[in-house]
């Protein structure tokens, strides 16, 4: 069984795990400016500025959270019918188009 590093409520209803071996693999190999940043990941699930749905897959959704100048984006996608787990996340200074599913 996989080892999360945190479960959270969306504000949408579902509940986002993030798995021990999954933010490895995003720290380490893809999005290395991440390190570290646990905690504002955490914060983007649980109290995000903006959910859009993906354009491209419609059970994928973006959490958009300000951090400055740019945006925190985490990527979800559905596990189970009420859990969700992250796929990916990065700094962005662009939103993806896409239905606005929840904003603050």
């Amino acid at each position: 069984m996989a080892r999360n590093l945190f479960r959270v409520k969306s504000p949408i209803g579902y509940h986002v795990t993030l798995a021990r071996d999954r933010w490895r693999e995003i720290v380490r190999f893809k999005h290395p400016a991440l390190a570290g940043r646990e905690r504002e990941l955490k914060n983007c699930l649980e109290h995000p500025k903006l959910i859009r749905q993906s354009s491209k897959d419609a059970t994928v959704h973006l959490y958009y959270s300000p951090q400055g100048q740019i945006h925190l984006c985490v990527v979800v996608a559905p596990e189970l019918e009420a859990e969700y787990f992250v796929v990916t996340a990065y700094f962005t200074k662009n939103i993806k188009k896409g239905i606005e599913l929840w904003t603050s």
